[in-house]
């Protein structure tokens, strides 16, 4: 029996399986397999960078590391750029919380409509929702910051702590920047 495709004729070799596949690989991407991100993860990073990473939840980190393929793929080899798209996030999460889903949608919404109340609820020190807020708010400085203890380079921290800056005329930060954008649904 010939199975027809859309057009009337004979679908290809194997295209019966491919809905299958994109099914598994959609809720792969989705769902990353934690094992697999995180090998990966530590195969890339020192492991004082990987005590960063590790904070983190799992999307955070498969964003993490989709950027730095990102960028990859498209033939970044500037070392600094890279790591920086592995951390540009860790800033997200320190030893008492860590920033989740409506932290971030409230400081985006507060930073469009409210930015003055953005600014009093997000304080440091404060209950574990507010931290995360605070987190959320100014997760590119302090990442920065704690790359730089991980011992990250100048260039590394000044990238992590620019990632969300506007109007910078730097090509590696645009670079960084372009391929975080393109992965915006993970972090």
């Amino acid at each position: 029996m010939c199975r027809m495709g859309l057009g009337g004729g004979p679908l290809p070799a194997g295209a019966a399986a491919r809905p299958v596949q994109r099914v598994v690989q959609f809720f792969a991407y989705i769902r990353p397999r934690r094992g697999a991100v995180d090998r990966e993860l530590r195969r890339l990073v020192t492991p004082e960078q990987w005590a960063l990473l590790a904070r983190l939840s799992r999307a955070d980190r498969a964003h993490l590391l989709g950027v730095y393929r990102r960028l990859v793929a498209q033939g970044c080899q500037d070392c600094d750029v890279l790591l920086a798209a592995l951390l540009h996030d860790v800033g997200k999460a320190d030893e008492r919380a860590r920033t989740g889903v409506s932290q971030r949608v409230a400081a985006v919404l507060l930073g469009r409509f409210a930015p003055g109340l953005l600014a009093a609820l997000a304080r440091p020190g404060r209950d574990r929702w507010r931290h995360g807020l605070y987190l959320a708010r100014e997760h590119a400085r302090l990442g920065a910051e704690q790359a730089r203890q991980a011992g990250c380079n100048e260039r590394v921290c000044w990238l992590i702590a620019h990632h969300h800056a506007e109007a910078v005329e730097d090509p590696g930060l645009r670079l960084l920047q372009a391929a975080d954008e393109g992965m915006e649904g993970w972090g």
